[in-house]
Order: structure tokens, then C-alpha cells, then sequence
């Protein structure tokens, strides 16, 4: 990227890395992404480079996590998603896919060392009651 002239990046985190839920190595892991994103915006800034990180709720796709435990335990399902969203759903991958093109383009050129969050106002990153 330094030797086009810059660029951008983007890092996928996780709510988890802000919104405490169970397995806490997940959630330390997702904090250093956000951490490591904003240290290299600033690191890389002199060189044009932009990096930011985003931060994804629960998003619901074909084959993932949340279809298999939708389709195992559908009423404890159902009773997360009008628990903690808004809009009683979980987000899909084009709401999170449109948000990455934006970094990445030059539209959001100021737009550096930031976490994005992506959770349709999500109240807790789990669905376990603990």
C-alpha cells in the first residue's frame, strides 16, 4: 500500500470485544483487533494508509452459527432476537458488507483508526442467559 500511495484496510472484529459474553478469550481477542487497528492507523497515517475495525452483532447467513442454533432451539432463538434487538432480527452479511465497502473506499477518506458498530443496537453479545 505504501508503494501505491496508500490504501485502507479494514478488520473484522465483534461486539464481544466490547459487549462482555462468555468465552472472554473471544472477546480479548476481538478488543486487540479493535486496539490493533487504531495503533496502525496512527503508525501508518504518515504513509496514506487508513485502518479501522468493525464490530458485527449477531448476523444470520446460510450454513452459520446462528441458522444451526435457529433451527435447534427455534423458541429460545426467537425469544433472543426480541430480547435484544430493536427490530427483533439479527443483521445479514449485505448490512455488514456495505459498511466494509465504505471503509474501504474513498468515500469514508477521513474516516481512520476507528470501530464501527454493526449491531442494529444489539443489548447483549450472547444469547446465553448468564
Amino acid at each position: 500500500m505504501q508503494s501505491r500511495g496508500g490504501g485502507a484496510a479494514v478488520f473484522v472484529a465483534s461486539i464481544s470485544g466490547w459487549k462482555p459474553a462468555p468465552k472472554a478469550q473471544y472477546g480479548a481477542a476481538k478488543a486487540a483487533e479493535i486496539y490493533l487497528a487504531a495503533a496502525l492507523a496512527r503508525e501508518l497515517g504518515d504513509h496514506h494508509i487508513r485502518v479501522n475495525s468493525i464490530s458485527p452483532g449477531s448476523i444470520l447467513f446460510p450454513g452459520g452459527g446462528w441458522e444451526t442454533y435457529r433451527d435447534r432451539d427455534p423458541d429460545h432463538f426467537a425469544a433472543f432476537e426480541q430480547r435484544e434487538f430493536p427490530e427483533r432480527r439479527l443483521g445479514t452479511a449485505e448490512e455488514v458488507a456495505d459498511v466494509v465497502t465504505f471503509l474501504l473506499s474513498p468515500r469514508s477518506r477521513w474516516i481512520n483508526g476507528t470501530n464501527i458498530c454493526i449491531d442494529g443496537a444489539q443489548g447483549r453479545a450472547s444469547a446465553a442467559d448468564w
